[in-house]
């Protein structure tokens, strides 16, 4: 009787640069990978490298990681599942209060011995502050929605050392896109179109602390705080990016 041979299979794992330039061009004529990385070696490249950083394998890293707004990003369950791969993680909690409508999440993770809890909160009033309540992906599912939110706050929190700065997917996503930059030949828009008035200081400094506060107790990011205000009026550079230092401060704890 004739014996079927057993491989172990291959690894797509590159050894060398000139090996994962090869991989990412044929991954990218695959009709199996993500649409955003077909005929795009260059991203394909980016990706593969960046899931290396995080643990991620080739193939796993062109499914969850994705492109948002121009931010890499990774999709919720494959945040979940590299946190839940942590050797020190003791437990993951998701706690959903209907008569609120706010997500709670508890990550607990060994640190120098000690079980230490990580907190994530989002709740119905967080997203209607942040403009994002009734629309799109919120609009069809509104708890999942909040829930995400809630997970990444809790994520990030938690495993900043792990994430390395990557975002959840599902929230990048809600951040408003940059503003195209006018072309030359563009008609002008109408002078109050072009026009914005600059956001009084006293009120940036009067708002500020509360605005912090939103942003370390994980109620709503500096790039939310940052589009809400400039609806109304302009920012300079060094009001957005006191803001954006909370996030980073809050992420780097």
């Amino acid at each position: 009787m004739t014996q079927l041979a057993t491989t172990g299979g291959f690894s797509l794992t590159p050894q060398s640069l000139d090996e994962a330039m090869r991989m990412a061009d044929l991954m990218a004529n695959s009709e199996m990978v993500p649409k955003d990385y077909q005929g795009k070696p260059g991203n394909v490249l980016v990706a593969v490298q960046m899931g290396a950083e995080l643990g991620l394998q080739p193939v796993q890293a062109l499914q969850n990681i994705a492109v948002v707004n121009g931010r890499p990003s990774l999709w919720g369950d494959g945040l979940r599942a590299l946190i839940m791969s942590a050797p020190d993680l003791v437990d993951i909690r998701d706690e959903f209060d209907d008569q609120t409508m706010t997500a709670r999440c508890v990550i607990v993770r060994q640190r120098n011995g000690k079980s230490i809890e990580f907190v994530g909160e989002f709740s119905k009033q967080d997203a209607e502050q942040a403009g994002l309540w009734g629309r799109n992906t919120w609009k069809a599912y509104p708890k999942k929605m909040l829930e995400w939110r809630a997970f990444g706050f809790a994520s990030r929190k938690a495993y900043a050392d792990r994430l390395r700065g990557i975002s959840l997917a599902e929230e990048v996503r809600d951040i408003p896109a940059k503003t195209e930059e006018k072309e030359v030949n563009q008609a002008p828009k109408h002078e109050a179109e072009l026009e914005k008035p600059e956001y009084p200081a006293a009120h940036f400094e009067k708002n500020f602390e509360a605005w912090a506060k939103a942003i370390t107790e994980g109620k709503t990011t500096a790039e939310a705080i940052i589009a809400k205000i400039t609806s109304k009026g302009t920012l300079t550079d060094a009001q957005m990016q006191a803001i954006r230092n909370v996030e980073k401060q809050e992420n780097a704890a």
